[in-house]
């Protein structure tokens, strides 16, 4: 690193000293003083304390947490400070501080600029509006982070082509959901829901149709959903749906609802071609307070493969006796749809 001093015109010139006095500005500068250091320098750490105050005079900085610092929390730049709240401490920093490019720094001494506070109203006045200007910004970063932190885990949590829950929704939702029907001595009910042959409507008409129809089928099961009901896609071709405060009894009609609704649920091409409507099988089983979040899912994963053994385009009704007999709710019709 390179040393130079430091004029008074140049400390009058920083946000730092602004208004400040000549002859103060001349005691100050004895212990200041500039240096040219290059780019991915460290200058604090909370590794190597150094009892320091560093104003940017060109270049700039990466403000750095982390067990390996590799999280930047702030850029800084031309007129800005950093380590002045470990000399207000006097305490090791929090932070790392590394340049980002070839940076001129003034460099002041963490005991004179502590003994300035003391006597000068101006830098204490100048310092705390820096501060307040830093927490702001800071502040504003930590608001633009949540939200992108939160469009992520919204990201994570759908399904990118449907836009229902996905998998890893389900997963982390469904067990909390028992528990609180568990809790309240609650009903809930799971339907698993199937797009009959669909590997066949898929090789007839291509994966794009597939898409389409897969896309078709959401919208179709959330429109026809109540507030309060949950939608996911479970895998593939298979959807599964919560209903909470629910029975057997009604879930039937619900599920009869959905499955009449997508197989009357027009698929149109972006050509404007219309393509053969799907249909659904579906297995139902009501939860009981004794049964795991895995028993519920294979006991209706069982009535939906009777429902598909059963000619598909049905409802099948799980049993909770361990042979898992089931009784199919069938509304069957003479013709079906391809897919």
């Amino acid at each position: 690193m390179r040393h130079s001093t430091v004029s008074t015109h140049m400390l009058a010139a920083l946000a730092l000293f602004e208004d400040e006095q000549a002859d103060t500005l001349a005691r100050i500068a004895t212990h200041c003083y500039i240096e040219q250091v290059p780019a991915q320098t460290i200058l604090l750490s909370p590794k190597r304390p150094q009892d320091r105050v560093f104003v940017i005079l060109e270049g700039e900085v990466e403000v750095r947490l982390g067990r390996q610092a590799d999280e930047i929390i702030a850029i800084l730049g031309h007129g800005q400070c950093v380590g002045e709240m470990s000399v207000i401490e006097n305490l090791p920093p929090s932070a790392q501080v590394i340049t980002r490019t070839v940076c001129r720094v003034v460099a002041i001494e963490g005991a004179s600029l502590r003994a300035l506070l003391e006597t000068s109203n101006v830098v204490a006045r100048n310092l705390l509006r820096l501060m307040a200007r830093r927490l702001r910004r800071d502040n504003l970063l930590v608001r633009q982070s949540r939200v992108r932190q939160a469009a992520s885990e919204q990201h994570a949590r759908t399904d990118a082509l449907t836009g229902l829950h996905n998998r890893r929704w389900l997963d982390e939702t469904l067990l909390a959901t028992l528990e609180y029907h568990r809790t309240h001595a609650r009903q809930l009910t799971l339907l698993m829901l199937d797009i009959d042959r669909f590997k066949q409507f898929n090789d007839n008409y291509g994966h794009p149709a597939g898409d389409l129809a897969l896309t078709t089928v959401a919208n179709t099961l959330q429109l026809q959903l109540r507030d309060g009901d949950h939608v996911a896609r479970y895998g593939g071709e298979e959807f599964l749906i919560l209903l909470p405060d629910t029975g057997t009894e009604d879930a039937l009609v619900i599920a009869e609802r959905l499955r009449m609704a997508v197989r009357s649920a027009p698929i149109n091409s972006q050509l404007g071609i219309q393509l053969p409507n799907v249909t659904l099988s579906i297995g139902l089983a009501e939860w009981t307070p004794e049964e795991s979040m895995q028993a519920l899912i294979k006991r209706a994963d069982d009535a939906l493969y009777q429902s598909k053994c059963a000619g598909r385009d049905c409802v099948a009704t799980a049993t909770l006796s361990t042979s898992h007999r089931l009784r199919p709710t069938l509304r069957r019709h003479s013709k079906h749809a391809p897919g």
